[in-house]
């Protein structure tokens, strides 16, 4: 497996302020087409972590992929942030922040890199990944706080999927905020920034599911 480290900041526009990111590190396959985990060291003073679950990872967030500990690439260059994280993590690093977590560790329910999802809903079975299984499986079965939001999707096998992985969570799940038509958790897409938005304003901490989980 390949490693790769990140430092720098991120724009919370909302409360305008800069998140920093003491270090991130991004495990990849051999050949950069699968993201197992990405975590994420914030420079709060927060004390516990946060998991949150996605779909996938997206394509976005491998432009600047290759760098060591030692030579980790910067975020910011002249006041603006590089590629490193979408819009997506980008929303997650802004939650986790307005929530007091230090550390966020993001996993997905595929770990194959694309910017459509669409190509794995057509064969789903296909893109399941053992390396990306036992990341899930092991990261679950510790004490911390997971965020769902991983959106919503009909087909059977996704459905199941995401109630495997349920089964295991040991920690308590949140998210933070909930699609009523759908009765899932909603994604924090840049789509639904403004979602996004009026958490931050509200200043929230993220929602325990205790009757409102059935997937």
């Amino acid at each position: 497996m390949k490693t790769s480290y990140y430092t720098g900041t991120v724009k919370d526009e909302i409360n305008n302020k800069n998140i920093i990111i003491k270090e991130a590190i991004a495990v990849y396959d051999d050949y950069y087409t699968n993201r197992y985990t990405l975590t994420i060291n914030l420079g709060n003073d927060g004390k516990d972590t946060l998991i949150a679950i996605m779909f996938n990872p997206s394509e976005k967030t491998i432009k600047k992929r290759i760098s060591t500990k030692s030579a980790p690439i910067d975020l910011t260059e002249n006041g603006k942030k590089k590629t490193f994280v979408d819009g997506t993590i980008t929303n997650v690093i802004r939650i986790a922040d307005k929530c007091k977590y230090s550390k966020i560790i993001i996993l997905n329910l595929f770990s194959i890199i694309t910017s459509d999802p669409k190509e794995i809903l057509k064969n789903p079975q296909d893109y399941i990944n053992n390396v990306n299984n036992e990341e899930i499986s092991k990261n679950l079965k510790t004490n911390s706080d997971i965020l769902i939001a991983w959106g919503h999707d009909s087909q059977q096998i996704i459905t199941e999927t995401k109630k495997k992985w349920l089964s295991y969570a040991k920690g308590k799940l949140k998210y933070f905020c909930w699609n009523e038509t759908s009765n899932t958790p909603t994604h924090p897409s840049p789509f639904n920034y403004k979602k996004v938005a009026v958490f931050l304003e509200n200043e929230k901490c993220l929602k325990l599911i205790k009757e409102k989980i059935s997937i």
